[in-house]
C-alpha cells in the first residue's frame, strides 16, 4: 500500500502522512495514532520496534565494508549523522544483489527515515530504489550511478580513466591494458570508456587481449597478474580500476619478483599503501567528501528542503608517485 492509501484510509493528506511517517511535529495525537497503526499493519513499521520521536536512523548500504574506499564513506557519513542527532544502520551486500534486496526489504519493514547506497546489482538495482520510492523512503546514491535516478554524489569515471592511461601514454607505454569491474557498474564502464577514448587520441589501437573484466577482488587482481605473466605479450603497463585489485596485483608481482616488469596506475591511494612505501601512481578523489555530501544531501531530503533532483559530479585528480613510468 502506497501513502496514497494510507491517507484516504486515515481521512488526511499524503503530506500529513508523511510528517507521521519521518516523526515530524504537526499533527494531532488522535490523528497520529490512526496513521501509525495503519503504517504498521501496512509494513511502514516493523511491529516489534516502537516508534518514537527521540529515535530517528538512516541506513547506509555498500557492496564491500572491507574495502577502504566504502569503510570511510560510512565513516564520514556517521559524523555528519551524529551532528544532526540521527543513528546509523550499516548494511553490507557483499557485492550480491539478493543481499541488496533482503537490505532493501529490511529497510522498508524497520523504522528507517533515509537510505545511503551504492548498488550491487547494475541495472536490476533499479527495482529495489523503485521500491523505496513507492514507500516514499528518500534515498541518495553514490559512487555507481543508475540512468533514470540521478540523486546522488558521483565521480567523473570517465575522465578518471582518460587521466589514468594518457598518464601512461606519456611516459611512452604503446601497449596500455586495462584492469576493469564488471561493465554492469555504471563507474566501471565509463573508467573503461575514458581508457579507450585516450587510446583512441594518441592513435593507439585498442587490442582485446589486454581488457581485463574481473571481480573486484583482492583474489581478482592477484589471479590476473598470475595470467598476464604466464603469457607472452607485450604489456608495458596497466591501469586498475580498483584498490583492492591493485592490492591484488602487487601482491603477486612482489611474491614472484615482478615488480619491475610491468607500469601501474591505480584508483584511490588508501594508507595502508603508504604504510608499506608501495609508491603506486593513482588517480585520486576525496572520499571523505563525497561521504558528507551524500549525508547532507540526505538531511535535505527529510528536512523537507529538497525540491528537485540533484546530482552532483567530484572531478578527479591524478597522483604520480613513480610507478607509472616505463620499466627499463
Amino acid at each position: 500500500m502506497k501513502l496514497k492509501k494510507i491517507a484516504e484510509a486515515a481521512n488526511t493528506s499524503i503530506s500529513t502522512v508523511s510528517r507521521v511517517l519521518n516523526n515530524k511535529d504537526g499533527v494531532g495525537k488522535e490523528k497520529r495514532e490512526l496513521i501509525e497503526k495503519l503504517l504498521i499493519e501496512n509494513g511502514f513499521y516493523n511491529k516489534s520496534y516502537k516508534i518514537s520521536n527521540d529515535t530517528k536512523r538512516i541506513a547506509v548500504i555498500v557492496p564491500d565494508l572491507k574495502n577502504p574506499f566504502f569503510s570511510e564513506i560510512v565513516k564520514k557519513i556517521t559524523e555528519e549523522s551524529r551532528k544532526k542527532n540521527y543513528q546509523v544502520l550499516i548494511f553490507d551486500t557483499d557485492e550480491n544483489f539478493q543481499n541488496e534486496i533482503d537490505s532493501i526489504d529490511s529497510i522498508i519493514k524497520s523504522n528507517i527515515l533515509g537510505v545511503i547506497l551504492c548498488i550491487s546489482g547494475g541495472s536490476n538495482s533499479e527495482k529495489n530504489i523503485k521500491k523505496l520510492d513507492d514507500y516514499s523512503i528518500p534515498f541518495v546514491l553514490f559512487d555507481r550511478e543508475l540512468d533514470f535516478y540521478h540523486d546522488g554524489v558521483f565521480l567523473d569515471d570517465f575522465k578518471a580513466g582518460f587521466l589514468a592511461t594518457e598518464a601512461l601514454i606519456k611516459e611512452n607505454h604503446k601497449n596500455v591494458g586495462i584492469l576493469v569491474g564488471k561493465f554492469k557498474h555504471k563507474n566501471m564502464y565509463n573508467r573503461f570508456l575514458g581508457y579507450c577514448h585516450a587510446l583512441k587520441t594518441y592513435d593507439i589501437e585498442i587490442n582485446n587481449d589486454f581488457i581485463y573484466e574481473i571481480n573486484l577482488e583482492i583474489e581478482d587482481g592477484y589471479n590476473v597478474a598470475k595470467d598476464i605473466f604466464s603469457k607472452a605479450n607485450n604489456l608495458t603497463a596497466i591501469f586498475s580500476c580498483s584498490n583492492l585489485i591493485t592490492l591484488g596485483f602487487i601482491k603477486y608481482q612482489n611474491e614472484n619478483n615482478k615488480k619491475n616488469n610491468i607500469s601501474i596506475i591505480g584508483f584511490d591511494n588508501p594508507d595502508y599503501f603508504n604504510i608499506l612505501n608501495l609508491n603506486i601512481s593513482s588517480i585520486s578523489r576525496s572520499i571523505s567528501e563525497i561521504g558528507s555530501i551524500a549525508a547532507k544531501m540526505l538531511f535535505k531530503k527529510l528536512d523537507g528542503n529538497a525540491k528537485h533532483s540533484q546530482k552532483i559530479i567530484i572531478t578527479p585528480t591524478l597522483k604520480l608517485n613513480g610507478s607509472e613510468k616505463l620499466k627499463e
